[in-house]
């Protein structure tokens, strides 16, 4: 499952690190609040787990002002700690506070905010009728910061926000800290299918799951043939590709909440034969727009999402229609049949979309990083948790 995002919303990302050039006032503010989404934890995927290496992404942190007077924010510092202690630090300002702040309002008037409201916590982060703006905000404003990445070697345990803003004369500040939760899912999880598989885009940064919430630690899975490539033949029906009605299986044990079973599989989405890739990026990103702006629920297409207690919930999109087994109430057993691979919904062409998240629905929900039980890497150097573009053998 392929989340399109706009330009507006890849200008909200800033990596940037660099040094405080101010101290904070003494004096604490009430009316100029830090929230974030999701409110309970920021959660961690290794990067690279012999050095303890962990990557996170600060998904939204919002800087609201319900105050009569104006405020002119000055800067933020994004602190990560461990025990008490500022371990890394990240100060916004100047230039790259204007860039932060310019994206919020730009997402807002594209509609995009409306249309994927799963993204910013469907309305808990950001009231109905707050305009975005910044870093020069009246009553009833608010600054969006979108996307923070870090990377970091060891432990840390919470991040935290601290604002600097100037309000007529007088400089204040506000802070609000959210946990950091380095742990993987509390269910053990089996690998969804059998066999060798390619997992295409996953929890690394450098593909799109990363930054979307319900499905930041999510997997695309495809098989591979001969020459790398994931079909035979002209690769324009999805009978084509190899993965195409494998048969899906339930990776853990559980109870089937949610099943969606009656849409169709397009193949206008699939790439022709000699078309530029570019060409056929730009034509398969219209039309998933137009499926997010008609219904944004189609995006998983036909699928299954299974509660296995601990908050914690599956899901396996994409699936083929008709081949579903199961109905909700059903109990199942990890390495149940339930389904067959297929391409329904947001596809660019047959793959599961497996993610794992902590609210029963595909979209609403944040994502929980996932270690499988039964899987080689036959290409990693040790076993280690499952990364974007892998090869991997579940047994």
């Amino acid at each position: 499952m392929k989340i399109v995002w706009s330009a507006a919303v890849a200008a909200g990302l800033l990596t940037a690190a660099l040094t405080p050039e101010w101290a904070y006032a003494d004096g604490k503010s009430s009316d100029v609040m830090v929230k974030f989404c999701p409110a309970e934890q920021v959660r961690t995927y290794p990067l690279e787990s012999q050095r303890g290496v962990q990557s996170l992404v600060l998904q939204n942190v919002l800087v609201s002002h319900a105050g009569s007077a104006s405020i002119e924010i000055l800067g933020v510092d994004v602190e990560l700690m461990a025990g008490g202690v500022v371990k890394d630090t990240r100060h916004i300002a100047g230039a790259d506070l204007k860039t932060v702040a310019m994206a919020g309002p730009r997402v807002q008037a594209s509609g995009m905010m409306d249309m994927m409201a799963f993204q910013f916590c469907s309305g808990a982060l950001i009231a109905k009728d707050a305009l975005l703006a910044g870093p020069a905000l009246k009553h009833g404003e608010a600054l969006l910061m979108m996307g923070q990445p870090f990377a970091y070697k060891g432990t840390r345990d919470a991040v935290r926000v601290r604002v600097r803003f100037v309000r007529g004369s007088r400089t204040a500040e506000t802070s609000a800290s959210l946990p950091i939760d380095s742990a993987m899912s509390k269910t053990a999880f089996r690998f969804p299918m059998t066999g060798l598989w390619f997992a295409a885009v996953g929890p690394t940064p450098h593909t799109a799951h990363r930054w979307a919430l319900p499905e930041e630690f999510a997997f695309d899975i495809v098989r591979l043939g001969d020459g790398t490539s994931s079909h035979h033949g002209n690769g324009t029906t999805f009978e084509d590709f190899y993965a195409y009605g494998a048969e899906i299986l339930a990776a853990a044990d559980g109870r089937v909440v949610a099943v969606k079973e009656d849409v169709t599989e397009d193949p206008a989405t699939l790439r022709q034969p000699d078309e530029a890739f570019e060409v056929y990026a730009e034509r398969v990103g219209a039309y998933q727009m137009q499926m997010v702006a008609s219904n944004v629920n189609a995006i998983a297409g036909n699928h299954i999402v299974i509660d296995h207690g601990n908050g914690e919930f599956s899901m396996y999109a994409h699936l083929k229609p008709g081949s579903l087994t199961v109905k909700v109430g059903d109990v199942v057993k990890a390495g149940q049949l339930i389904g067959k691979l297929g391409s329904s919904g947001n596809s660019s062409e047959p793959h599961l979309h497996f993610q794992v998240c902590d609210r029963p629905e595909p979209l609403a929900c944040a994502g929980i990083p996932v270690t499988f039980t039964n899987i080689e890497l036959p290409y990693a150097d040790y076993a280690r948790p499952l990364q974007s573009g892998d090869i991997v053998l579940a047994k």
